[in-house]
């Protein structure tokens, strides 16, 4: 703190203290989270505001309770958003958010990859298309990417064809590997970053 001395008059100094500006730094990147998954939702929204220089302070269930957000507010430099949403697509809702919110960069966030699906993501107008079997490290990376010039199609990892049993019911034990991997807090709390069996 810097001290000031007070010299208009004759009479004895005055220490008047002036206040230090705080540090300056770059503002933290505003993350929305949208998808129907109340849990995931939580907790990716927990985990994401964990990390540094990002704040993480909204989450809807659906592309309507964001779009109606988007009408009242200012956007988030980066909103993460499902593709299938209960009765919704999160595709269909990528150009009235890019109308809303120009300069917000919209990532899809999505169980399974899909060549069709990740094409009209960027068509549509989005900035990146993520898996959410991807380590948290992955997605904060690509939440941190300042622009779209690098979309890429994410990895794609060699599976075993999975068998069908009668009745039309998949059976847990013949997922491919790696199939349910996803970020999440049981993983978290052992000290490693990804969650199996979400």
């Amino acid at each position: 703190m810097e001290e000031r001395l007070n010299m208009n008059d004759n009479t004895a100094a005055v220490q008047i203290p002036v206040a230090s500006e705080p540090p300056t730094g770059p503002a933290p990147i505003k993350v929305w989270l949208v998808d129907d998954d109340d849990g995931f939702r939580t907790l990716l929204a927990g985990l994401l505001a964990k990390q540094q220089g990002i704040v993480c302070p909204r989450h809807f269930n659906s592309p309507d309770a964001v779009l109606g957000a988007l009408a009242s507010e200012t956007g988030p430099d980066v909103l993460l958003m499902d593709i299938q949403m209960r009765h919704q697509n999160g595709l269909d809702a990528i150009r009235p958010i890019k109308s809303l919110a120009r300069s917000t960069r919209v990532l899809m966030l999505t169980s399974f990859y899909d060549s069709f699906r990740h094409s009209r993501a960027i068509e549509e107008g989005a900035s990146g298309f993520l898996l959410k079997r991807w380590e948290l490290h992955e997605l904060v990376e690509h939440i941190r990417k300042p622009d779209a010039s690098g979309v890429s199609r994410p990895r794609r990892r060699r599976t075993r064809p999975q068998v069908q049993p009668q009745g039309g019911r998949r059976s847990p034990v013949c997922q491919p590997p790696g199939s349910r991997k996803m970020v999440g807090a049981a993983a978290v709390a052992k000290g490693n970053t990804p969650l199996t069996g979400w």
